[in-house]
């Protein structure tokens, strides 16, 4: 019998929470001011991609009429209705937070947004002169008829302007656009600002001020700013397409003209220009605020990573090479020695780069096959696998082109690609190819050697110092079997085959998940002391949520680490009284997953690709893979006991739904992200402190 509605939690709700817990570290006064605001622009950032993808499909579901319940018993009107009460309270509190404190810290520390009445005579003309050099030859405003209908780029912010023009003496009035585009910086830095070591203007304030330029012999009466969120919840058809680059670029363009879902409006606004911007931007459908101060704080990124000022942000943790790995060394001698697992940001990502590059240059390395998600900007790993195809490498990557958001970078990188000589592959019909997997085969004294890396993480160089995830790299020949077999499979149309030791979704992870949590149930219903520990991202799917209740009620002791949404309620009488959920929000963010099963002592351990979401179980390409080395394992076990002891940053979730900060006195708070750091710093001492002499411990005189 199925679960009722009132035992699941609603996912956007629940990833509201989620956002609010990143604001809550936005007003943590032990914080330094610039790492508050770095939490500020997360909150906001995350907001924009929430709304343009969760909020997007809301909106589709309720033009369409569809009144289909979410498993929490909520109708995409009724969930549209909750999310703007608590987005409407979330920005009141992101504004408070900037306005009454950072803010005021930032003025206090040197660093001052100043307006335009507060500018000296000198300061207004070395900005007049900027703007008329950088400025204003980029510009173009854009002149509206009665009924305007303008196409607004989403995420940017745009100016509505009323002119009053005198022509026989009979004056006129029309509205003009300006769109401000991301290649224009936010802030134009002011100079000679007395006490200020770093005192800028904004871009939108700089327009206002010298809007008159533009407009010679008539007045500019009023402007509005404003800001539109267009829906992205846009996916190619893949079974009307038979050239998906083609069909992604169409994707793109669409997106550029989708209907508005959320309109950002400047308070103070006139009411005239209010509502010419709602009827411009379509806004029947589309969720209204009025913000209560500048417009897009994601700009603030941009102030969190000022330089010379290193006083005002967390001293940095230097990311470690773990003692198996010798920098001198090659990484395929290394990996042969033994498995390695790598524990990212804490350890860092270079010694995956290191291989791949090596790869790329090995005259015994014959072949590279690599799955690629999100890449960084200026992807050494990309430039690694150019050169090994124009090396003459067998080089194979599947470039995934429908990456939400990363479609156009990954239509470049597998351009690149496939001019350089690869062999490209643009992900699988119907699915999201979203597995982190590299194999790497190798000719070793006569026999091929295959090296692997397997990782809950993206090839991201940048990502990966920002992002905690998990590598694992291994020369195991049945890893390797498998590894091969998954590639036949996504590259070649093999017909799916079980592996030996890996799992595959969606033929199959979700079955050996479920086995994996039945056992652990079977063993509790024996009697048996039985345990699952489980980290993700997020906790969505129906079918796993109801077996981890199942397992509860067996007498299983369930701990979870969910990062974002968590639909399960836990801790509920006669459902999941053994069941408890934290979640960690730190200065890295959390996105290791990592599955681990008691198994009478026997612990089963993996790490995987994929959340407990059902498009990851059921609509992706994923990896689950085992970490049979005794080390690894121990090491892994040890990370999740760490996260759920963490009283610092960890909070957890209450029956209904409401997150609560653990307590514990300042001094004897742990917090598991320093833990790492400081762990990750000691084992690298140990690669440089092995002993030439060996030195006897003597007894005291």
């Amino acid at each position: 019998m199925p679960y009722p509605e009132d035992h699941f939690l609603n996912r956007e709700l629940s990833w509201l929470a989620f956002n609010e817990r990143v604001l809550a570290e936005a007003a943590r006064e032990e914080l330094p001011v610039l790492e508050r605001v770095k939490f500020l622009a997360i909150t906001a950032s995350n907001f924009d991609e929430f709304f343009m993808v969760r909020v997007g499909a809301l909106q589709f579901m309720r033009d369409k009429g569809l009144r289909a319940k979410d498993p929490s018993g909520l109708t995409p009107s009724q969930q549209w209705d909750q999310i703007h009460e608590r987005v409407s309270a979330f920005i009141a509190r992101q504004y408070e937070i900037l306005g009454l404190h950072l803010i005021p810290l930032m003025r206090e520390k040197g660093i001052r947004r100043l307006l335009p009445d507060e500018l000296t005579p000198t300061q207004r003309t070395h900005l007049e002169d900027h703007f008329m050099e950088h400025i204003f030859p980029v510009l173009s405003p854009i002149a509206l008829d009665e009924s305007p209908r303008a196409n607004i780029p989403a995420l940017q912010i745009a100016l509505l302007c009323s002119i009053l023009s005198e022509t026989n003496d009979k004056p006129s009035r029309r509205l003009v656009l300006f769109t401000l585009p991301s290649s224009l910086p936010r802030h134009i830095t002011v100079p000679d600002a007395e006490g200020v070591q770093h005192a800028y203007l904004n871009l939108e304030d700089v327009l206002t001020l010298f809007l008159h330029h533009y407009f010679p012999s008539e007045k500019v009466t009023g402007s509005a700013r404003f800001r539109i969120s267009r829906n992205s919840d846009i996916a190619a058809d893949d079974d009307a397409v038979e050239d998906l680059a083609a069909a992604m670029e169409g994707i793109l363009d669409k997106r550029l003209q989708s209907p508005a879902i959320r309109i950002e409006i400047e308070e103070g606004a006139r009411r005239d220009l209010v509502a010419a911007i709602r009827d411009m931007c379509e806004a029947k459908n589309a969720q209204v605020f009025t913000i209560p101060g500048e417009l897009d704080l994601t700009a603030y990124f941009a102030i969190a990573g000022l330089q010379g000022f290193d006083a005002l942000k967390v001293e940095s943790w230097i990311a470690q090479t773990p003692p198996e790995i010798d920098p001198s060394e090659s990484m395929f001698e290394a990996i042969k020695r033994s498995d390695i697992l790598l524990h990212h940001p804490y350890e860092a990502f270079e010694p995956v780069v290191k291989l791949i590059e090596e790869a790329a240059s090995d005259p015994n390395v014959i072949a590279i096959k690599q799955i690629l998600y999100r890449t960084a900007k200026n992807s050494r790993i990309v430039a690694a696998l150019v050169r090994a195809a124009e090396a003459g490498k067998h080089v194979t990557v599947l470039v995934e082109l429908k990456a939400r958001f990363d479609e156009a970078r990954n239509l470049d990188r597998a351009n690149d690609l496939l001019n350089a000589g690869a062999q490209i592959i643009y992900g699988v019909h119907g699915l999201k190819t979203h597995a982190k997997v590299c194999l790497i085969m190798r000719r070793e004294s006569g026999h091929l050697v295959r090296y692997m890396h397997f990782g809950t993480g993206n090839y991201n160089e940048a990502t990966s110092k920002l992002y905690t995830d998990i590598s694992y790299l291994t020369c195991r020949t049945d890893y390797a079997s498998d590894a091969s077999a998954f590639f036949n499979t996504v590259t070649g149309r093999s017909r799916f085959v079980h592996f030996q030791k890996i799992s595959m979704a969606p033929f199959g992870l979700r079955e050996r998940l479920l086995s994996m949590i039945r056992s652990e149930t079977e063993r509790a219903k024996q009697k048996e002391h039985a345990e699952i520990m489980l980290k993700m991202n997020s906790l969505e799917d129906r079918e796993m949520i109801e077996a981890l209740y199942e397992a509860s009620q067996a007498g299983v002791q369930i701990k979870l680490n969910v990062r974002g949404i968590c639909c399960l309620r836990p801790g509920v009488k006669s459902l999941s009284e053994k069941i408890s959920v934290i979640s960690i929000i730190d200065r890295y963010l959390e996105h290791a997953r990592i599955y681990i099963f008691r198994q009478g002592g026997r612990h089963s351990v993996f790490i995987s690709s994929a959340d407990f979401m059902n498009r990851n179980l059921s609509k992706r390409v994923e990896l689950l893979v085992p970490v049979e080395d005794k080390e690894a394992k121990k090491r892994l076990i040890h990370i999740l006991e760490t996260h759920f002891t963490d009283t610092a940053r960890g909070r957890t979730l209450r029956p209904d739904g409401t997150w609560h900060q653990a307590t514990a006195p300042a001094k004897k708070a742990l917090r598991s992200q320093e833990v790492f750091a400081k762990e990750a710093a000691k084992r690298s001492k140990q690669r440089n402190q092995a002993p030439d002499v060996l030195v006897p411990h003597m007894p005291k005189v």
